[in-house]
């Protein structure tokens, strides 16, 4: 599928700041022309969402943000003094050259298109593209990136994973001169993972510019890939991918994905008594989603799995997109109720009780964390669990304090939560987890999106847990992560499990 025409696009950025603060961006200077592959690194808080957002166009004036500078689309430059009299960009003629897939899939559905197929087409439906030709782009799109099985379902009903590539599908199939993607392989399993990469490559080599942000340097991308590293919001390496591994950007928190993690004391795993107490029983869990019109294959569920779960245990469930993951780890608190067997977690066995009353014993870490923030400070935020488990008011923020402290975060306390970056916020999530102090942890993706620093923090804490005398159950893609903390793997497909091995000592 070729872009409507070849592209070209150019970031001069002096500096930006959001709401009068400290500038995010400085001096950060950035040119896409048609057919390359840029890669724009860096840890968290290093700019790069924020450079993604100014070459789709967002540049926040109207929103009090402040950007010096310049950027310029197809020969036509636009200037920014950061003051009132700033020119406005118009999101939809600049959307109909550059695509962008911000960071966090659920936040991106149109919430108007009741299938899969639907919501691919909603873009270029609005902007017209005949019928006949609408189709054929959609069976196109979803023929690459594997979702034909997906067309007639609800997306709102789909895994995380499977959304991830659906809102990649609505960005592809409009031909963008540009296509800007911040973290596109979250949550994806390998296969998924590779579909993208073929689908950005295919684009690629038809003439658009591709720029993906991204915590770590891929282990595959196209041979001409350059990278862009960003460290405090400013540039420390310009160059081709096979130079940036061997430019030592591990200093400002830059790994590469997939490689074995580096971890110290504080994150070894320790053997686990076989004769410990069980903290999760799944006997015989079987569970049906009702079956959507027009959908093919057997209903997505679970079907007979059993899971056995000693203190001081990591376990991660493994599994392609769509496979249960998820579903599994929700029957752990009640989110999700079984159609048949049982399920227990910390000696109690979950039926009927209500989700919150099993915040205590069962604590469950979101896979889009975001949804599960409500409160206006950071120490609200985790104080909130305690407060739900009837501690008082200060012992609950002494306790919020200490778990705050546990994922470096004791000094933004008073902040906004949507003040923070993704990592700080997924790590807020954590954080309450650890206050209101339930033996049983469900995890789910919990590293998806983590630069390397951030990976180390959780592992460490994960390892904290579980040698305290509490249980982790992981839902994960992340390989590296998962032979690093966990003690076996259960690989999950067609809400079956298929195999459960031990991790390697």
């Amino acid at each position: 599928m070729a872009p409507d025409g070849g592209g070209m696009i150019g970031l001069d950025g002096t500096a930006f700041a959001y709401d009068d603060g400290a500038p995010v961006l400085a001096g950060v200077a950035l040119t896409v022309e048609a057919g390359d592959y840029v890669l724009v690194a860096g840890a968290s808080g290093s700019g790069k969402t924020t450079l993604a957002r100014l070459l789709a166009g967002l540049t926040g004036t109207d929103a009090g943000s402040t950007f010096t500078g310049a950027i310029t689309l197809d020969g036509e430059t636009v200037r920014f003094r950061g003051g009132p009299d700033d020119p406005r960009i118009d999101p939809a003629r600049w959307s109909a050259r550059v695509a962008f897939v911000a960071q966090g899939a659920w936040g991106q559905l149109s919430m108007m298109s009741s299938t899969v197929a639907e919501e691919i087409a909603f873009g270029p439906a609005n902007r017209g593209m005949p019928e006949q030709e609408l189709r054929r782009a959609v069976d196109d799109v979803a023929a690459t990136l594997k979702l034909a099985p997906l067309l007639a379902r609800d997306p709102r009903r789909l895994s995380g994973g499977q959304l991830q590539r659906i809102i990649i599908a609505a960005a592809v199939i409009q031909r963008p001169g540009i296509l800007v993607l911040d973290e596109p392989f979250q949550g994806l399993d390998d296969d998924a993972a590779q579909d993208v990469a073929a689908a950005l490559e295919a684009l690629r080599r038809n003439g658009t510019g591709v720029v993906v942000c991204a915590p770590m340097l891929p282990q595959d991308a196209p041979q001409a890939a350059r990278v862009l590293a960003l460290a405090d919001g400013r540039p420390v390496f310009d160059g081709p991918l096979t130079e940036a591994r061997r430019a030592g950007l591990r200093r400002v928190g830059i790994g590469t994905a997939g490689e074995p993690l580096r971890l110290g004391d504080d994150a070894v795993r320790l053997a686990v008594d076989p004769a410990g107490p069980e903290l999760v029983a799944v006997r015989g869990l079987g569970f049906r989603y009702p079956r959507e019109p027009g959908s093919v294959g057997p209903s997505a569920g679970l079907a007979g799995v059993d899971l056995s779960v000693r203190a001081g245990e990591v376990v991660a469930v493994r599994g392609p997109n769509g496979s249960g993951k998820s579903t599994l780890l929700q029957h752990l608190n009640g989110l999700t109720r079984a159609d048949s067997g049982s399920v227990a977690a910390g000696g109690m066995l979950i039926g009927r009780q209500p989700t919150g009353a099993l915040a205590a014993t069962v604590g469950y870490l979101f896979q889009d964390t975001d949804q599960q923030l409500f409160e206006r400070t950071v120490l609200r935020e985790v104080s909130y669990g305690p407060r739900a488990a009837g501690l008082r008011k200060d012992e609950a923020a002494r306790r919020a304090a200490i778990a705050l402290d546990a994922v470096g975060l004791g000094a933004l306390a008073e902040a906004h939560p949507y003040e923070l970056g993704f990592v700080q916020r997924r790590a807020v999530a954590l954080a309450s987890l650890i206050a209101t102090g339930p033996a049983v942890w469900a995890l789910d993706e919990p590293t998806a999106g983590l630069d390397e620093p951030a990976r180390h923090l959780f592992a460490a804490v994960v390892a904290r847990h579980a040698r305290g005398g509490g249980c982790v159950v992981m839902a994960t893609h992340d390989a590296a992560f998962a032979d690093a903390v966990a003690h076996r793997s259960v690989w999950l497909e067609d809400g079956r499990i298929r195999a459960d091995g031990r991790m390697p000592r």
